[in-house]
């Protein structure tokens, strides 16, 4: 076999697999990333309640590993650039990496490691809150800020949230499996 077909043979295989049905699907989750916290922002339960991190959650125990990380990564991007939410810098910044975090996390412990529904989103949840946390930890002294102190701030602000999102998400998905909308794993 020559260099040039063994090299070509392992670029196909470092390809994602990404199909029109994972395409539709991180559209319409990033389409709900841009909804969600609108309505949330809407009645004034923005913020704390983290909207853009349910649609992201779900879409790391929907769609497969690694595609689920387009969403997290994107989503706070185009919402910022669509409706001005989050501010580009460096708020869709820091939420860009924990959406891939958090989608990345429950999209590899559900869909490739099967590890239990439970665990994989009390990890998914824990290490969005832990990378929010290194991020303002990063970018909070380019400002000058305290970032220690708004650090531990930022996570009991965001304590409504990380509740919602452990009653919202069982209850979506448990509705999404059993009308078999989507497929539930071991």
């Amino acid at each position: 076999m020559s260099l040039t077909s063994r090299f070509l043979q392992s670029k196909e295989k470092l390809k994602m697999k990404i199909n029109t049905k994972q395409i539709t699907l991180i559209a319409l989750f990033i389409a709900l990333c841009l909804l969600v916290p609108f309505l949330f922002h809407l009645v004034g339960l923005g913020k704390m309640f983290l909207p853009m991190f349910l649609p992201i959650l779900l879409a790391g125990f929907i769609i497969g590993f690694p595609t689920a990380m387009l969403v997290g990564l994107l989503s706070p991007w185009i919402s910022a650039l669509a409706t001005g939410m989050p501010p580009l810098f460096p708020t869709a910044l820091s939420m860009s990496v924990e959406g891939l975090a958090t989608a990345g996390m429950a999209s590899y412990l559900y869909q490739k490691k099967q590890i239990s529904f439970w665990g994989s989103l009390i990890v998914a949840i824990i290490a969005q809150r832990v990378t929010r946390i290194i991020m303002l930890l990063i970018i909070l002294p380019l400002f000058g800020l305290p970032a220690k102190a708004l650090s531990l701030l930022d996570f009991t602000y965001s304590l409504p949230g990380i509740v919602l999102q452990l009653i919202l998400i069982p209850i979506i998905l448990n509705m999404l499996w059993e009308l078999n909308i989507v497929e539930r794993k071991p």
